[in-house]
Order: structure tokens, then sequence, then C-alpha cells
């Protein structure tokens, strides 16, 4: 990275480089990791159509972008981690798609630096990339700059209060972990990866989205299936793993069951405002 990288950044970028090699077998290949995935496809596939410009934000080992550019969406996606877009890069060639997304290496923090390459006709961030960003008022900011107004952007995130995570650690004796994210809102690993994860509210990225962006709709993801850490459970009763996954689809938009859930989707419309009134006038 370049010279005068921060240190939360780079702390970043050393743990994602080191997670993707068992990404797949830790989340995106998991029975649990699929279901939670074809729920976001689902919306994906809704919101953006064949042709549009797309831009993802920690695109990972590119799934996503891979999924939306056999839909004939075009998808430039980014993340910090350069042995991620490496993973990415590799898996869109052995898809041999017509028009393959284009992969870069940067930092959600440094999205300007796209300013002359947009604008884009939509955004979205999948499955708590955007965790692991403090200052959400920035992104709103620069993605501000790079979307064509009413364009969406739909960002997944980690929810606050999760009852069946707190089962399950509670059933397992870690009642510090039970309610863990409850409890921080913020967690530091500085003695581990020195990774720092965050976990605003859905009140909270609403206010730091504003004023360029609006909250459309919202859903929770994660009810009532359990989390990739209990992919045994997934694996020994797939059936009752598919009813959940059904149920979870169906009282994921509603009002009480999406505020328990292990992620959340929210899907924001670019406004068309002055840009001194979004605070971007430079």
């Amino acid at each position: 990275m370049p010279p005068g990288t921060s240190s939360p950044l780079r702390a970043a970028e050393l743990y994602w480089n080191a997670a993707a090699a068992t990404y797949e077998q830790d989340f995106s290949g998991t029975t649990v990791g699929k279901i939670r995935r074809e729920i976001v496809w689902s919306n994906l596939e809704r919101t953006f159509q064949p042709g549009q410009h797309i831009l993802e934000l920690n695109c990972g080992t590119g799934l996503d972008a891979v999924f939306l550019a056999r839909l004939g969406v075009r998808v430039m996606a980014c993340d910090l981690s350069p042995r991620m877009i490496e993973l990415a890069q590799e898996f869109s060639a052995r898809e041999r798609l017509p028009h393959p997304p284009e992969f870069r290496v940067l930092p959600t923090e440094r999205l300007s630096a796209l300013e002359s390459e947009g604008p884009f006709d939509g955004a979205f961030s999948n499955f708590s990339g955007l965790n692991c960003v403090e200052d959400l008022t920035q992104v709103g900011r620069s993605l501000s700059r790079l979307l064509q107004p009413k364009a969406r952007f739909l960002l997944c995130m980690m929810g606050r209060f999760v009852p069946l995570e707190m089962l399950w650690f509670l059933a397992h004796r870690k009642p510090r972990r039970a309610f863990q994210r409850l409890r921080e809102p913020q967690t530091s690993y500085a003695s581990t990866s020195g990774l720092v994860v965050y976990r605003p509210t859905v009140d909270d990225i609403v206010k730091q989205m504003k004023p360029a962006f609006r909250l459309v709709r919202w859903k929770g993801i994660g009810i009532v299936v359990p989390p990739s850490y209990a992919e045994h459970v997934a694996v020994r009763f797939p059936r009752l793993i598919h009813r959940l996954a059904k149920l979870d689809r169906h009282i994921g938009p509603l009002p009480v069951f999406r505020n328990m859930a292990d992620c959340v989707l929210l899907e924001f419309e670019r406004l068309d405002i002055p840009e001194h009134e979004n605070g971007t006038a430079r």
C-alpha cells in the first residue's frame, strides 16, 4: 500500500489477505452462507438491470460481481485486499464471461479515486464489509459524487440485536460472546489482528448516509437461520435449515423481526441535491 496508509487500513488489509485462504470454507461455501447470499442475490437482481454500470465495495472473492456479470450487468468491483482481488480475478476467468467484472485493489475509504470513472448506475456492499469502515459519512459523501441521481445503493451489514446468537452462546456457556454485539458498538481485535469492527444501528447508518441518500426499504437476514459457525447443525438437519430459510425470507422485511437479524440489508436511493447541501463542494 502507498506511503502514509493509516494503521487501521493496513490491519484490515492484512486480516483479509489471511482470511482469503479459508473464506470459501468458513462462509461462502457453507450451507448457511449460500442461503444468505441467495437472499441478497434476489435483491441485487431486482434492483440492477442488464447494461447498467454498477460499483461493488468490499467485493471479496468476487461471487456477487460474477453473479451480476452473468445477468449482463457491468461491474467494477473493489476490495482493499490484494489477495481477495487475485482470487476474484481467478474465479471470474474460470467463468469465461463475455463481459467480466473489472476488479480493483481499492479501500472503501478511497472511493474518491474513482470520480473520473463515474457516474455509476448503482452500488452495493455485501456481508459486513462496511462494518470495517469507521466513517460511513465519508462513504456516503464519496458515493454521492460517484452515483447517478436516483441510483440505488444496497448495503448488507451486521445487526446489533441477535436473539438467536445470544441463545446459541448462552447454551455453549459463553455469556460474554452472547451479548458482545449489543454491548459493544465496536470491537477491537488489537491483540490478534489489529482489526476493528464497528456495529452501527440502522438509525445510525441512515443518519450517516444523509443528506445525499434516503432509505427506501430494509430487511433482516439470518433471523431464524443459524450463523455460519453453526454449519454442523445445517449439515446434520438440511430439511430443517431450508424450512427455516423459507421462514427467514418471509419475516425478513417485517418491522419487528428484521430488528433481530444477524445481518441487515438496506436499500438507499441517491437524491438529486445541490453539492453545497451535500457538503461536497471543494
